[in-house]
């Protein structure tokens, strides 16, 4: 019986499980055929050349993350919430820091779009919300890209907590009552 054919979601399935047993070091078309049972030719010709069968590893990373965001009962807590759980998941698959560009961008606007959404249910007008959102989600990815990037230099849980209190005084002196 012949086996089902190879998809470009199973690609990214096993590209994640070596790199979640090997590092950045295991992520290569030898160790990927051999695991998958196929030739380079298909495999890229499911996924692209390497350059898009990464962007594709970074976007299923993305969509599989535990990325179970509660919104809290106002926008501040909401806005930690946000960010602790986005970090977490970032910290908890540290080669992503290496794989992701600029390039990667769209693999986050869906959860940037949940905080958006928690916002206006908390008053805050779209166009607030999404300018809010975005600046707190690039602070959130970076600073954490950074802290996996410089291991020991600035990834004190306690410098991220006072960066994001500072973040959110920020936000309620420029927008007092959430921008509402």
């Amino acid at each position: 019986m012949s086996r089902p054919p190879l998809s470009a979601e199973q690609i990214y399935a096993e590209s994640l499980r070596i790199l979640d047993e090997e590092g950045l070091k295991g992520l290569n078309a030898r160790n990927l055929t051999g695991r998958l049972s196929c030739s380079t030719k298909t495999l890229y010709a499911l996924v692209g050349n390497r350059d898009a069968m990464v962007r594709g590893v970074v976007a299923h990373a993305f969509a599989g993350m535990d990325l179970e965001f509660r919104p809290g009962p106002d926008w501040q807590t909401s806005i930690g919430n946000w960010t602790r759980t986005l970090r977490s998941a970032l910290l908890a698959r540290p080669y992503l820091g290496s794989l992701m560009t600029l390039e990667d961008r769209d693999a986050t606007v869906a959860y940037v779009v949940r905080l958006v959404d928690a916002l206006v249910a908390h008053g805050f007008r779209r166009r607030l919300a999404i300018e809010v959102a975005g600046n707190v989600g690039h602070w959130t990815i970076a600073s954490s890209l950074l802290d996996l990037r410089a291991p020991g230099e600035w990834d004190h849980p306690e410098r991220f907590e006072a960066t994001l209190g500072w973040l959110v005084s920020g936000i309620e002196v420029a927008h007092p009552g959430g921008g509402s």
